[in-house]
């Protein structure tokens, strides 16, 4: 998709503000609904009043028109705040980048201006157990007088329990409920749908209980014999067409993970710059003295652990914002096919891992005490953890871009 820039310097700068202070109370529910695991409802009017819910809208529609790298910017921001509430609001941001591309003037003239004057809140339910986005949709549209009868379950329901509007994938079959055995009809016949949330037959399993992102309240998305109208058929091209937008996902994406790190890093540092060990016996007190008090900003390991965790930060952000800027650029690609993804995908991949790194090394030199249940950096450590199973995952990229380059994937497939 074509990125422009509608926002001036001030509105950009005033949106990461806003961002910034809307992350302050993302930081002050995180830690209970980590806990409790439960979703922080209490964030949506946070999220529509501060206009956030509007910031990639574009501006014909009343949006604010933030372009990709102001609303990784933003993103990181609220990340910073707590990543798992970032992560689930992030949904709406990231679905709204796809609507951009995907869906025809009309279709955005129908749903934009509600998202920007009334604060509605989308999410999108693509995934399925069976094979998350990469596996064609087992939610089947059979078609009917008027529309669409939907059935199915999407497993990856991230803000359903506050989205107004549901947007989703599901195979549309032949007439008689059949679905198409020729794998490529098949995959012609995923298309995107939207129902609103109190749709007949829709009905939310909560079914997310999990390691890390516990605030996200990624549940269960339930489609029993769901009516569609055909006005309601957003795009018949989801699969060729989201990953020509997955840029709104991937590259938020790694914003998310870039502030966990950001965040893991300044609690760490705080906890630590004026942290003394009190007197102690071991080898940083030498053969020749007694018992001292050792500061740990002294330690040499603590010293080196802190330089390391610069540089995957500073990795992260410099991949990242290359993307965006390539992006706003109109460098997408030229002919080689797997230029864009490697542009798009390959932040995701650097943040995620590389935040696993520095949430490790945080622990490290906080020590035992970061290990406990509750404190900040044990939670970060379990959050950190969802980071490689975000599409393309992680070992998906290696292996699809190491194919591309080696000329295994058939004619014409070399990269170079």
């Amino acid at each position: 998709m074509n990125h422009t820039i509608e926002m001036t310097p001030a509105e950009q700068a005033q949106a990461i503000e806003i961002a910034r202070e809307v992350a302050k109370g993302f930081d002050k529910v995180g830690a209970r609904h980590d806990r409790d695991n439960t979703f922080p409802y209490e964030l949506a009017p946070i999220f529509r009043e501060s206009g956030l819910v509007a910031l990639n809208v574009p501006k014909r529609f009343g949006g604010w028109g933030a372009d990709i790298w102001t609303t990784v910017r933003c993103v990181e921001e609220l990340a910073k705040g707590d990543p798992a509430c970032a992560l689930g609001y992030n949904m709406h941001i990231g679905v709204v980048g796809f609507f951009r591309g995907m869906w025809s003037e009309a279709h955005q003239q129908r749903y934009f201006p509600g998202i920007a004057r009334h604060g509605h809140i989308f999410d999108g339910v693509y995934s399925e157990t069976r094979a998350g986005i990469s596996g064609l949709a087992d939610t089947l549209a059979v078609p009917v007088h008027g529309g669409y009868e939907i059935t199915g379950r999407k497993g990856w329901g991230t803000l359903s329990l506050v989205a107004d509007f549901h947007s989703f994938t599901a195979t549309v079959t032949d007439p008689d409920g059949s679905v198409p055995s020729d794998l490529a009809v098949r995959a012609e016949r995923e298309m995107m749908f939207v129902c609103p949330k109190d749709a007949s037959g829709i009905r939310i399993e909560k079914t997310w209980d999990t390691m890390g992102m516990r605030a996200t309240g990624t549940e269960t998305v339930v489609f029993d014999k769901v009516f569609v109208p055909d006005s309601d058929l957003v795009s018949r091209t989801f699969r060729s067409s989201i990953y020509q937008t997955v840029e709104w996902q991937t590259l938020t994406f790694a914003a998310v993970y870039l502030g966990l790190a950001r965040k893991a890093y300044e609690e760490t540092r705080a906890a630590l710059i004026d942290k003394s060990t009190g007197p102690v016996v071991g080898p940083s007190t030498g053969p020749t003295v007694g018992p001292v008090a050792v500061r740990y900003r002294d330690l040499p390991f603590v010293q080196v652990g802190f330089g390391q965790m610069q540089v995957w930060i500073e990795t992260i952000s410099a991949v990242l914002e290359r993307a965006c800027k390539e992006l706003l650029a109109g460098i997408e690609g030229g002919p080689d096919r797997f230029r864009r993804m490697v542009l798009v995908e390959t932040p995701k991949v650097v943040a995620t891992e590389n935040a696993i790194q520095v949430v490790d090394m945080c622990m490290r030199v906080l020590g035992g005490g970061s290990y406990r249940r509750g404190h900040v950096i044990e939670r970060l450590y379990r959050d950190a953890r969802s980071g490689p199973f975000h599409p393309l995952r992680t070992d998906q990229l290696f292996d699809l871009l190491g194919k591309a380059d080696l000329g295994v994937l058939g004619p014409g497939s070399t990269s170079r």
